[in-house]
């Protein structure tokens, strides 16, 4: 256990930022070389090795990571040998510096948890695009069937997402018929849509749709009587609805995406999406694509298409380097490949110490 200051008198600064935060991540890495071959593990009695890895242990999950309270206390129950605590105290807070901010830190911990840092930040935006795609997967049923009840169409309520899209969207792509001017056809039946006997869930089916009903609850048959584009629009709309669930991707017309930022844009050709569908897809493998995320590869596409007109000639590619040695994560390195680098790195780093 030491306490070193610095050449003024005051305690070093934290090892670890204020905000770093490894709850949820509950792998620690242990350099098991440096490890064995370490003073304190030839020094120590087994009381005491044991009290110090669980202090280890227990530091992973504080915030900041890798630091414990300076509380006698707490430290002792956190060992796990409180009864013992003031005989092994010395041989299981070895290593540990006291910092400004009135918290003990173990530089080896807060190495590994500065390297494991990128790795949480990624958990937690995946995390985060999770609950946005749910989030908007609900909004966009709500649309959906708003927009269908409007036209006469009336889904059960446990439709499937994609069954009921996939309506939505057969129902917008038809041309509007010709305004109707007789007062006198029938009108009372709607179209209803539900699970029919025998037939799986979210599976559609028309119980009754009658053809005046139908002719009368056509997409801009009555809303849109006088709009010469809104054919034109919608149809685009289901365009690209159509491309982006051909890539996997969950779309439908009503999408804020689709329908007000890529439809209206004419640069968002049918390729440009196709590229921009590419690169998201490279950088999330095996992953659900948010609409919001793919909108950010639209949008590095369109910058890229303009970059050679406004600079004068092609855009020089940024040469790519992968991480070496420790370096933190890379872009497009998984978890279980930088902790294996990170790990033959420090190993040969100990073999080189001991040659």
């Amino acid at each position: 256990m030491t306490t070193p200051a610095n050449s003024n008198g005051t305690q070093p600064a934290p090892l670890t930022p204020a905000d770093c935060d490894l709850r949820g991540l509950p792998y620690m890495p242990l350099d098991v070389i440096r490890l064995i071959d370490s003073d304190m593990f030839a020094e120590t009695t087994g009381d005491e090795f044991k009290a110090a890895v669980a202090l280890w242990c227990k530091s992973w999950t504080q915030v900041p990571a890798a630091s414990l309270p300076n509380k006698d206390l707490v430290l002792a129950h956190l060992s796990g040998n409180a009864a013992k605590w003031k005989r092994i105290k010395a041989g299981a807070m070895r290593g540990w510096i006291l910092c400004s901010d009135d918290r003990w830190y173990h530089p080896v911990v807060a190495e590994k948890a500065l390297a494991a840092l990128p790795g949480r930040e990624e958990f937690n935006h995946k995390k985060s695009a999770d609950a946005e795609r749910k989030a908007r997967e609900r909004e966009d049923r709500k649309a959906l069937f708003e927009m269908l009840r409007s036209h006469g169409v009336v889904p059960d309520w446990n439709v499937s997402t994609k069954a009921l899209r996939a309506l939505a969207a057969q129902q917008l792509s038809q041309q509007p018929p010709e305004h109707v001017t007789d007062n006198k056809r029938d009108m009372s039946q709607p179209v209803t849509v539900s699970k029919g006997e025998g037939e799986k869930k979210g599976e559609l089916t028309s119980k009754t749709l009658s053809s005046s009903s139908q002719a009368s609850t056509e997409v801009g048959a009555v809303q849109h009587p006088d709009d010469d584009d809104q054919p034109r629009e919608l149809k685009r709309e289901s365009q690209i609805a159509t491309l982006l669930r051909q890539h996997g991707l969950e779309a439908s017309p009503a999408d804020d995406y689709v329908r007000t930022t890529w439809a209206p844009d004419p640069r968002v050709t049918d390729s440009l999406l196709q590229l921009a569908i590419a690169k998201a897809q490279r950088f999330k493998p095996n992953e659900d694509i948010p609409l919001s995320y793919l909108d950010r590869a639209v949008q590095t596409v369109l910058q890229r298409q303009s970059a050679p007109a406004a600079a004068g000639g092609p855009p020089q590619p940024a040469p790519s380097r992968k991480p070496q040695g420790n370096e933190p994560k890379g872009t497009d390195e998984s978890y279980d490949e930088w902790q294996a680098r990170v790990d033959a790195f420090e190993t040969a780093r100990r073999r080189n110490q001991a040659a």
